[in-house]
């Protein structure tokens, strides 16, 4: 009974800080989402900032003729039940859905005393609770990843999850490439089969307009801008409902902050790079420098019998950094690595050069710095110790 008060502790506190967020901001990124929900109950664009057709589709941050709803178009027809639900009801049960999902990954990818050491590693862990403060939905593809790692030897369940989580954010078919240099070609295989079925789902439900308006210009525009965009994207001022409080948006007749706390939560090389004026080799080379770079490791991994989990989850992190639109939010892929990050410097004795950058790494990601691109130097700093674990066949199960 003792062994289990610490992580139920854990889970408490995370569960509060969830349900605080979800009363007591306005959870910017689950406002979005719904926001595309509605515009699709509506009939209406979801990639299209509808304040002026309807103030009550608007997510009360978008600033530009476009929407910030990046995702596929399947996402937002998932998003319309909670659009018909009054809008702090919704945060609430999507919060309780996202902090499920991280209870369930413990599970999943930290099977036994490990899922201890995860639940404790998130409570210090700022990036979970940015995503739980902005109403994120990466702790579900969180989920997705340690179940396709978990079943990796079945290539269809596998297969299955690794699609659903590509499908939800494209950004992650980075993992898939760095899949298949670990030799699993079947699993990506299927990956691409369920990718294909979900293309063709979206077409029957969203039409291939929508589609087509998704891949010629939001992916584009994402891929260059994230959900930013130039001075001529901008609405004019006129075109939204006048607030007392700058800081604050009414939904549903409450007042709710736009943000409880202020913190630099970039975690993308390419907005690091260039924040100003993004041309598309800014945008295009860290994706291109990073994936090389595993999927030359993930070769050297299979040939020296190395653990292919550290660049898995590597993979799933330089998604995040590599993206124009990564955010803090998404490191919570790094927590399937505290245990075997704790077990590696603590009881099998890495050089200490590699647990002093494990640390340095992990301490970078975990904390609220105050100054910005510290978080994504930190994690390419943990990339390189994840690289270098791999390749040298550093304890664990083979690839």
């Amino acid at each position: 009974m003792r062994g289990h008060a610490l992580p139920a502790l854990a889970v408490a506190a995370v569960t509060a800080v969830g349900l605080w967020s979800a009363a007591g901001c306005l959870q910017q990124d689950f406002a979005a989402y719904r926001a595309a929900g509605a515009a699709r109950r509506a009939g209406l664009d979801p990639y299209v900032n509808q304040v002026a057709v309807d103030p009550r589709l608007w997510d009360g941050v978008a600033v530009f003729q476009h929407s910030r709803f990046l995702y596929p178009p399947l996402v937002a027809d998932l998003f319309r039940p909670l659009a018909a639900v009054p809008f702090r009801a919704a945060k609430i049960g999507f919060a309780l859905a996202m902090i499920a999902a991280w209870v369930a990954t413990a599970g999943v990818a930290a099977p036994g005393p490990a899922g201890a050491v995860f639940l404790l590693a998130s409570v210090a862990f700022f990036p979970l609770w940015q995503h739980l403060e902005r109403g994120q939905i990466d702790l579900l593809l969180l989920l997705l990843l340690a179940v396709a790692w978990r079943a990796r030897d079945r290539v269809w369940p596998a297969g299955l999850a690794l699609a659903a989580a590509i499908a939800v954010k494209p950004a992650l078919v980075g993992v898939a490439l760095v899949v298949a240099a670990l030799g699993r070609v079947r699993l990506v295989a299927a990956s691409l089969a369920a990718l294909a079925v979900i293309a063709g789902l979206t077409a029957v439900v969203d039409g291939g307009a929508r589609l087509r308006e998704y891949v010629g210009e939001v992916a584009p525009r994402a891929g260059l801008f994230g959900e930013g965009g130039t001075e001529a994207m901008l609405l004019p001022p006129d075109r939204f409902p006048a607030e007392a409080d700058p800081n604050s948006v009414t939904v549903d007749g409450h007042p709710y902050p736009v943000a409880l706390w202020d913190v630099p939560t970039a975690a993308s090389l390419p907005r690091l790079l260039a924040p100003d004026a993004p041309t598309r080799l800014s945008a295009l080379w860290p994706f291109a420098a990073l994936f090389g770079f595993l999927i030359a490791c993930a070769r050297r991994t299979v040939a020296v019998g190395g653990d292919g989990l550290w660049l898995f989850w590597g993979a799933a992190i330089a998604s995040v950094l590599a993206s124009p639109a990564g955010w803090i939010m998404g490191l919570v892929f790094a927590l399937p690595l505290a245990p075997r990050l704790a077990s590696s410097v603590v009881r099998r004795g890495w050089p200490r050069p590699l647990s002093v950058a494990a640390g340095v790494g992990w301490l970078g990601i975990a904390a609220p710095w105050p100054v910005p691109g510290v978080a994504t130097v930190a994690a390419g700093l943990l990339l390189g110790v994840l690289a270098v674990a791999a390749t040298r066949g550093q304890p664990g199960s083979p690839a």
